[in-house]
């Protein structure tokens, strides 16, 4: 459904709809196969929708807010300096961080 036919359907403007679904991290049109940064923050913390950037965070990675909510949802691709820049400000090893990026057979299989 898209906003406009949610909102009639919950007596909800568009806009609260759409403000709803940015704060609790509900991601529309995601393109990207395998959501690199996601799988990143699932090494470092649990939940990654727990992680919340801070002026500091974007100033060190050197990744603009748009930009992040855009590769953290999927709607873009990371780049390779952005992808070693977050894994060094996550302090994940570049073991676990190509360890990350290779396509595993056996758990895709299962999820299927």
């Amino acid at each position: 459904m898209t906003p406009e036919q949610m909102s009639k359907s919950l007596g909800r403007s568009p806009l609260a709809i759409q403000l709803y679904m940015h704060r609790k991290h509900i991601v529309v049109g995601q393109t990207v196969k395998r959501n690199l940064i996601q799988e990143m923050l699932r090494i470092k913390f649990r939940h990654p929708e727990n992680f919340m950037p801070t002026r500091t965070f974007y100033r060190e990675v050197g990744i603009n807010q748009m930009r992040w909510w855009d590769i953290f949802h999927g709607r873009k691709n990371i780049n390779q300096q952005e992808y070693i820049a977050l894994s060094n400000y996550f302090g994940v090893t570049m073991q676990e961080a190509f360890e990350a990026r290779q396509l595993c057979i056996f758990e895709e299989e299962n999820n299927d």
